[in-house]
């Protein structure tokens, strides 16, 4: 927040900001840092209204929209874009939405193709065609912000052989978001890619009990896993604007474990 004669002022004040994915951990904490910091917030959901809606409305109980969105092709995507923006001009769009399914190096071809075949469209397709239509957009109006939500995986390969296609999903939109930030920089939108690693409500932890989470954060070099709100504050501030010279950059948060 910002100080304005005396008061505190929402950063995000006024401001729009689409969120995909936000019935999940890190989708409800950015629902929750964004609206905290005064924007508008439109979250998507697939499949978990109820769990959807409740975010919202705890996050940003009068600047909120929730859309219904199987984000699954471009045509999908784009739709999306448009519907987000009939219900109010987007200033930020987080892609956050994500699949992790199993590709066993050792396997059946079948669950092979189809988890590559599903982690690409909606990990890497889907993305990539609605940061082209909103970057477009935004360039047309006065600028704004896409921020991809990616992941250590992205940088280095999973750790994990069966994530080997979510791993490279990832890298797939991290990439087109470099190029994209190239494209548009000097038109007003900001391209910035987040990539944390073992979230605490992340995908890396669904399905582990307790003592199998508590082996996965000692094995990490702070000894804990990433908090979701880590990721969310750093989006918001990121969605600010305050440092415009970070577009095209890939931030790492994962408390030193794996270092460039």
């Amino acid at each position: 927040m910002s100080v304005v004669n005396g008061g505190p002022t929402p950063s995000l004040a006024g401001r729009s900001v689409l969120v995909t994915g936000v019935s999940g951990g890190i989708g409800s904490a950015l629902a929750k840092v964004l609206g905290r910091e005064g924007a508008f917030v439109v979250g998507t959901y697939r499949s978990r209204a109820a769990e959807a809606r409740a975010v919202l409305e705890a996050a940003a109980p009068d600047r909120h929209a929730l859309l219904e969105a199987d984000i699954t092709s471009g045509a999908s995507a784009r739709e999306l874009w448009d519907r987000a923006n009939a219900i109010r001009p987007v200033d930020t769009v987080v892609l956050n939405a994500a699949v992790m399914m199993r590709t066993p190096l050792q396997g059946p071809v079948a669950e092979w193709d189809d988890g590559w075949e599903a982690s690409m469209t909606v990990n890497a397709v889907a993305p990539a065609a609605l940061m082209r239509q909103a970057a477009h957009d935004l360039a047309e109006r006065s600028g704004g912000s896409i921020i991809v939500i990616s992941s250590w995986a992205a940088e280095q390969g999973s750790r994990l052989p069966e994530a080997s296609a979510y791993a490279a999903s990832k890298a797939a939109v991290r990439n087109f978001a470099q190029t994209l930030a190239r494209d548009v920089a000097r038109r007003g939108v900001r391209v910035y890619t987040i990539a944390p690693g073992v979230v605490d409500t992340g995908m890396g932890t669904q399905g582990l009990s307790t003592e199998q989470q508590s082996s996965v954060a000692e094995g990490l070099t702070m000894g804990r896993h990433v908090a979701a709100a880590e990721i969310a504050e750093l989006a918001a501030f990121l969605a600010t604007d305050r440092t415009p010279s970070l577009t095209g950059a890939t931030l790492d948060l994962n408390g030193a474990s794996y270092i460039r």
